[in-house]
């Protein structure tokens, strides 16, 4: 019999996430299981911080086949790489259509998107991004690409202005904290979390584990 998880008080996640991170959305899956199965009663906050895992990529962006395979070592590294994605994905019911994915983008725009958005929507625009990049190939650094996305996530009705308070840089100081804060606590990877502002995990975690790192704080 599974041991009885018991919180004694209501628990708060910060995520430092970047929006085209394979391993941030599998992490996004794994705390969404954990968040399902606290206990009843619990109120769990999740505070979101912009992370770029290529923080000085030009605006256009970079072929990714291109860029990841001169990182990984080759061709091959480049495939076993895809294949991880996919393999490891599927343990969380994620499907990741690595071909379709023609650019790096810089997501700085992707991380304003978030700023503006209310907390209550955002984990829900977060996995649309993710989806939007790993399954349809959307490149987060157009902002056209980015209003189909928030319209799907329902975040607004007017994409226009929404538009138009991304290009004059609404919410680049959140990307700018982000990073800030991510320095200061030393992240070198995504996903990272700290749990009720002492506990810090890096790196992919399992539903379970988080739970322990909730229930031991």
């Amino acid at each position: 019999m599974a041991e009885e998880i018991i919180l004694k008080d209501n628990v708060t996640i910060d995520v430092y996430m970047d929006t085209i991170c394979p391993w941030c959305r599998m992490g996004s899956a794994s705390l969404n299981t954990a968040l399902e199965n606290l206990p009843e009663g619990t109120k769990a906050t999740v505070r979101y911080h912009a992370y770029q895992l290529n923080p000085d990529i030009r605006v256009e962006g970079e072929d990714y086949r291109k860029l990841m395979t001169g990182r990984l070592g080759g061709t091959a590294q480049f495939e076993a790489r895809m294949k991880q994605y996919n393999q490891t994905g599927a343990h969380f019911g994620l499907n990741y259509n690595m071909d379709l994915v023609k650019y790096t983008p810089n997501t700085t725009l992707s991380h304003q998107l978030i700023a503006l958005t209310s907390p209550e929507k955002q984990s829900q625009l977060i996995d649309l991004l993710y989806t939007a990049y790993f399954e349809q190939g959307k490149n987060l650094g157009d902002v056209d690409d980015l209003m189909e996305i928030a319209a799907a996530a329902g975040i607004t009705n007017d994409t226009a202005a929404l538009k138009t308070r991304l290009l004059q840089g609404e919410g680049l100081n959140y990307v700018e904290a982000g990073q800030r804060s991510a320095q200061k606590l030393g992240v070198r990877g995504v996903p990272f979390y700290v749990v009720n502002d002492k506990t810090a995990l890096s790196g992919l975690q399992s539903p379970a584990d988080l739970l322990a790192a909730f229930e031991n704080n």
